[in-house]
């Protein structure tokens, strides 16, 4: 694991569909996760964004992490 993040530079593309407000809430919510160990994929970021922009529920957005949860744990 490198010593920052940079969600911004990494996923350009994603966090430039994103308010200045909504990028930041993906950012502190990535970080967050990182520093608990928790390297983001890009399906992960993608999720995030699209939640922030509302386009996705949280039972929609909760299905989806859980899925990929469990496809990891195989």
């Amino acid at each position: 694991m490198s010593e920052q993040l940079n969600a911004r530079e990494r996923w350009s593309e994603v966090f430039a569909t994103l308010t200045p407000l909504q990028a930041q809430a993906v950012e502190q919510s990535l970080v967050a996760t990182w520093h608990e160990g928790v390297e983001p994929s890009t399906e992960h970021v993608q999720d995030l964004a699209a939640r922030a922009r509302g386009d996705l529920s949280f039972e929609e957005f909760k299905a989806r992490v859980l899925l990929r949860a469990e496809a990891g744990a195989k």
